[in-house]
């Protein structure tokens, strides 16, 4: 595959057949990656520069993992590629059952391992993460090890707040906003085993242990030789740790508690419009708390608003949001129909046709919808925004209680804690 800016600025994909290379040049030794849809080119496109700041001759790709469309990008130094050119099994099937964060999360594994095929060193990094140092102990890392992740945090939290330790339970003890590979057998194999784990269960159903692509990695270390667990405060500095850790600018740059280069920051749930909110995803430091965090959010918006000048699409809509007839997809419809994919939908090519036998599956068990859907993940923050509900549902399970009695009671929640998925239902459609 080569892919080529055109004398316009205009980034399109000149599609060729795998496994040719994806790019033409001479073979580069090491190359940063990030993956998203069209909704967050401006954000890709500066950490991308960001890392160019840094390494100006380590390649740069954005994966789009949208519908091919014409954008404009006007720096020559990012190459982007396009999700469906990169040869992903089943790409239209897993356009349809995933949502758009799963969709994303899904494809990392295996650009992986295509970028692998021509750069003996792949990292990735987010799209919302800043460059703010040369990536010299990822890379240092990779000269010994086959394959880098770095945890969420490196202590325990303390006290009210969240996230908490019970959280990582959940979420995953490593950040997969970054992770890095090099050309060795040993990443391969770990790379292949995550791409297929993705490639079937890439879901966000915290209630099965499913974390999209990253509680798998949780398994890696006991799986896999040459995993190494980088343990750099200057590594993936974001919301989830800065319990632990304090920034300041010094006259050699910025620092991680006085000691250690800030490498890059993970600008995750990150407030554009407000610079004193640290994330909306937490509880544990209150708006104005961390004048640190506010700081190195100035350096992220000025490259935000760099990368917003450099890059232009016609149409911003996430091209896999709907049918071909421009119905939405509802989130329950994309469950159901992973239940169902590899029986009566086995042979259906594409699953977005209005004609199709799944748009017509979605008609007769009411599950067309007919307002955009809502792919936001209910988290800790947004579900308290829900108090009346709740107080209505705690109603009902207190009637429950009565009736039931204890005992019933218990063994009842836990089959609602199995059922509560849709990927478990799969007898509730008759038809």
């Amino acid at each position: 595959m080569n892919i080529k800016p055109n004398p316009d600025g205009i980034s399109l994909a000149i599609v060729k057949i795998w496994p040719d290379h994806l790019f033409t040049e001479v073979i580069e030794s090491t190359v940063i990656f990030t993956a998203c849809s069209v909704n967050y080119l401006a954000k890709a496109m500066a950490m991308c520069q960001s890392a160019l700041d840094h390494h100006p001759d380590i390649a740069l790709v954005i994966l789009l993992v949208d519908k091919k469309r014409p954008i404009t990008l006007l720096d020559r130094r990012v190459r982007v590629l396009w999700a469906e050119d990169l040869g992903f099994p089943d790409y239209l099937q897993c356009a349809f059952k995933y949502n758009i964060i799963e969709l994303n999360t899904a494809l990392k594994p295996f650009a992986a391992l295509k970028l692998l095929e021509d750069y003996k060193k792949v990292i990735y990094l987010d799209p919302d993460v800043c460059v703010f140092s040369p990536l010299t102990s990822v890379l240092s890392s990779l000269d010994e090890h086959s394959t880098v992740f770095t945890p969420h945090a490196l202590s325990p939290y303390l006290g009210p707040g969240r996230p908490s330790d019970q959280d990582l339970l959940r979420f995953g003890c490593f950040n997969l906003g970054f992770f890095a590979a090099k050309d060795s057998i040993d990443a391969k194999m770990l790379l292949t085993w995550w791409h297929h784990q993705c490639l079937d269960n890439c879901f966000y159903e915290p209630q099965l242990g499913l974390g999209v692509d990253q509680k798998w990695i949780d398994l890696a270390p006991a799986f896999f030789d040459g995993v190494h667990i980088l343990k750099d405060p200057g590594l993936n500095v974001a919301f989830w740790n800065l319990h632990e850790r304090r920034l300041n600018n010094s006259s050699t740059g910025w620092l991680v508690n006085d000691v250690t280069p800030l490498c890059f920051v993970h600008f995750s749930s990150f407030v554009e419009a407000d610079r004193d909110i640290v994330a909306d995803k937490q509880t544990r430091h209150a708006p104005g708390t961390r004048p640190d965090f506010s700081e190195v959010g100035d350096v992220y918006r000025q490259y935000l608003d760099s990368a917003k000048k450099s890059v232009s699409v016609d149409n911003m809509n996430y091209g896999y949001a709907q049918f071909d007839n421009n119905l939405s997809i509802s989130p329950s419809l994309r469950r159901f129909y992973a239940i169902y994919k590899e029986g009566r939908f086995k042979d259906c090519s594409d699953p977005f046709m209005a004609t199709g036998p799944v748009y017509i599956f979605a008609g007769v068990n009411n599950l067309l919808s007919f307002k955009p859907a809502v792919v936001a993940h209910a988290n800790f923050k947004v579900t308290s925004s829900y108090s009346r509900e709740q107080r209505i549902i705690a109603t009902a399970f207190r009637w429950m209680l009565r009736l039931l009695g204890p005992d019933r009671y218990f063994i009842l929640l836990r089959y609602l804690a199995h059922y509560s998925s849709i990927l478990n239902q799969t007898d509730l459609l008759k038809r």
